[in-house]
């Protein structure tokens, strides 16, 4: 039977004396083994805290131990009695009963922490948990009662560090349904560690929704006489979130005024412009929407499936749930958020609970469980392809407690490197190998941010831009694949990895209603943001154009960017394919498109409105580097330039005064007498000098090329001296601030065109 006969670490599975101990002292023997405290036989000051259950009183006599009647100690007393002490329950230990949590739960959980051990079957396999036993029995109980079913939670307790014990308290779920996984069966942990001599807490540490998202964690809690640690668990899934702050039961991310936070993990540059504290949280706590999966298995949803008795009411409520992620043509925006529901403690709590719940050890259930199974479950994540999307599944199971390494080692899920240098003075590799990133939506109109303008500048460019970046209205499932592929959901479009293993990996987003977005990256140890310097964006799938390029005829793409004219940088990455890429873009955009081909050249190409077709694909079967390839992107940033300061010349009245056979740089240079406006000549200037310079790479004139793109780049300059005298050419300064750094951005791809080949 796993587990049962074997010692881990030190612990004792329950059955004789631990290991330190010593048959002259009965008591402390007996509360180590049934709490599984091997390692606290110590004893000293922390007995207090340990024990719950005297030891025996010695016979009466002299110090031979010898009773009045000179009988012998050692078979002293009735052996029935000795045997109903062997058989009577194990008293909890103090320190356990102490900081055992108070439980709240949302108003649509449908699994509480229960018993696993009435859903055992025997099997040639030994005694197992049967996952369609389990949610068939726990379900018909739970719609029989209409409350939660035996609840119950489990503790262990280990050594953590010298001086430091790790109070475990283990909890059982019959099911796991949320965003990102389903799946039989669901244990979570929260860990309180506390000093031993005194009895103090020192770190919490609540486990979050995998091993490779950071866990929700407290340093040097206050947890006064009368209170608790609270426990905020997530509908579905069941990972917890500390609440430590008094403002009850609500997660908090930052301070709440004068209250603290609800973690004390570290705080890291997510992207450029945002820094938040790496911790899970509770998202749907923290105003996020969540659309929760429809499990299915052999083609059928789960309530329909010819095994299963359940009923749709036992899963988590329809409206949260979506059932398919492709067909949808927008996010859905009318998920409920979460809201309080039950509230589960300890019998000894203060709180007003719904229903109070068993304190076992978990020791036992290693002697009555050989295994929790049921058929395997996935996931499935669309991956953007040149041609079509890819399906990839992602698998979801869990872990048996007494197999984890967590059960023996508890420092190995303290995920914050100053939490646990505080408790060992160590601080694993693993714990700094991050990925972040946010993730946004591009939508039509300016209302969102607009990363590739200045905030003085936005105004200015309302008229013309047609894109900008929102935050999510429904949050997304995030996939990193490698090795050992793992998934998350955004919170605040925020997601975070640790203990990421350095090598390739490829990160998807993908969510209902949403086309999905991919990149891959290579991990060299430390804080990798994924994106644009951290960020992502994503469209709504009726909005969509794709972005599709081929370079195997070329000289192939290591990387690309795309960046729209105002909203910025939308994706960069390495492309999912070998040679060939595929971005979905929101059509009322204009982007450039930059790759860096295998030999490190770079390329580029304009992408507007007018380029999709009608079924909103922009394919470029021939993706090219190069002078030509730089010059003409530049020609065609020159015109959307140009555009940009006739609409804010201030003498836009007259700016249409362009003959009926000219082109727009043939603007009357001397309107009504006055001197040309230095700003529309010098850029109508460059877009001159440009195109003869498409005109001569493509004849492959390098030495008239570079001339002419040397002149667009003087004729810039010109711009920007305009800009630097006092009346700024009579541009105001939003005005400036919108033109300028687009003058020099000119500049810089001219030179870069200059010097690339032919």
């Amino acid at each position: 039977m796993t587990g049962r006969d074997e010692e881990t670490n030190g612990e004792s599975s329950g059955e004789g004396p631990p290991s330190g101990g010593s048959p002259e002292d009965p008591g402390r023997r007996r509360v180590l083994g049934y709490a599984g405290l091997a390692a606290l036989a110590g004893g000293g000051v922390a007995g207090a805290w340990y024990l719950s259950r005297p030891a025996p009183a010695p016979a009466s006599g002299g110090e031979d131990g010898a009773d009045e009647n000179g009988g012998d100690p050692e078979n002293d007393g009735d052996p029935a009695d000795e045997d109903a002490l062997a058989d009577a329950p194990a008293e909890i230990p103090a320190v356990v009963s102490r900081y055992a949590p108070d439980l709240y739960f949302g108003a649509l959980e449908k699994w509480y922490p229960t018993d696993p051990r009435p859903y055992v079957v025997e099997t040639d396999e030994g005694a197992v948990v049967d996952g369609f036993t389990a949610l068939d029995e726990y379900s018909a109980a739970f719609r029989e009662t209409g409350s939660p079913p035996a609840p119950t939670v489990f503790y262990n307790v280990v050594e953590a560090a010298p001086g430091v014990d790790a109070v475990q308290y283990w909890l059982y779920s019959a099911f796991d349904q949320f965003t990102v996984n389903f799946h039989w069966h669901d244990w979570e942990l929260l860990q309180v560690f506390v000093d031993r001599e005194s009895g103090d807490p020192l770190l919490l540490s609540a486990s979050a929704h995998s091993r490779a998202s950071p866990n929700n964690e407290f340093l040097d809690p206050e947890i006064p006489d009368g209170s608790r640690p609270g426990i905020l668990s997530e509908v579905g899934s069941h990972s917890s979130a500390s609440e430590v702050n008094g403002l009850v039961p609500s997660f908090e991310r930052l301070p709440v005024g004068d209250l603290v936070s609800d973690v004390t993990n570290d705080a890291i540059d997510v992207s450029a412009s945002l820094r938040a504290p790496f911790a899970y949280g509770l998202p749907r706590d923290e105003g996020a929407r969540l659309p929760f999966v429809l499990p299915e298995l052999d083609g059928a949803p789960l309530h329909e499936h010819p095994s299963l008795s359940i009923e749709r009411t036992d899963l988590i409520d329809e409206r949260v749930t979506v059932g398919s992620w492709r067909g949808l043509p927008t996010p859905p925006e009318d998920l409920p958020l979460r809201e309080p529901g039950l509230v589960l403690a300890h019998p000894d709590s203060a709180v007003d609970a719904d229903a109070t719940y068993a304190l076992e050890p978990l020791s036992p259930l290693g002697e009555a469980i050989d295994g929790f199974v049921g058929p395997q479950l996935s996931f499935e994540f669309a991956v953007p392809g040149f041609a079509e999307d890819v399906l990839a599944s992602h698998i979801t199971s869990v872990g048996t407690p007494w197999e984890q390494e967590r059960f023996a080692d508890p420092l190995s899920d303290v995920t914050d490197p100053a939490h646990r240098r505080r408790i060992d003075g160590s601080e694993p590799d693993g714990l700094t190998n991050r990925v972040a990133g946010r993730v946004r939506q591009l939508r039509a109109g300016t209302g969102g941010t607009l990363d590739g303008v200045t905030d003085g500048a936005a105004d200015a460019v309302t008229g013309v831009a047609g894109v900008s970046l929102f935050p999510l209205s429904t949050e997304l499932a995030v996939r990193l694949a490698s090795e050992d592929p793992t998934a998350t959901v955004t919170r605040g479009g925020v997601f975070e990895y640790l203990r990421v293993e350095p090598g390739p990996h490829l990160l998807v987003a993908n969510g209902p209603g949403i086309a999905p977005i991919a990149s891959r990256f290579t991990h060299d140890g430390g804080l990798v943001r994924v994106g644009g310097d951290g960020d992502l964006a994503v469209v709504a799938s009726g909005d969509a154009g794709w972005i599709r390029g081929d370079a195997r005829e070329a000289d192939g793409v290591e990387r690309v960017r795309v960046v729209e004219d105002y909203a910025g940088v939308v994706y960069e990455g390495a492309p999912v394919e070998t040679d060939r890429f595929a971005v979905a873009v929101h059509r009322e955009g204009r982007y450039t498109v930059e790759v860096v081909d295998r030999a490190g050249a770079t390329g580029a190409y304009r992408v507007t409105p007018d380029s999709f077709d009608e079924n909103g694909e922009a394919v470029r079967e021939r993706v090219e580097t190069g002078k030509a390839a730089l010059a003409r992107t530049l020609r065609g940033e020159l015109d959307e330039l140009y555009a940009l300061a006739e609409s804010l010349s201030p003498d836009d009245d007259d700016a249409d005064d362009t003959p009926e056979n000219g082109t727009a740089g043939e603007t009357d240079r001397d309107r009504n007498g006055t001197a040309s406006d230095p700003v529309l000549d010098g850029i109508s200037r460059a877009r001159e000098s440009a195109a003869g310079a498409v005109a001569a790479a493509e004849n492959d004139e390098e030495r008239a090329a570079d001339d002419r793109l040397s002149a667009a780049a003087s004729a810039l300059w010109r711009v920007r001296d305009a800009f630097a005298t006092d009346d700024q050419a009579g541009y105001d300064d939003g005005a400036v601030e919108a033109l300028d750094p687009k003058a020099l951005a000119g500049i810089e791809r001219a030179n870069d065109a200059i010097d690339a080949p032919l």
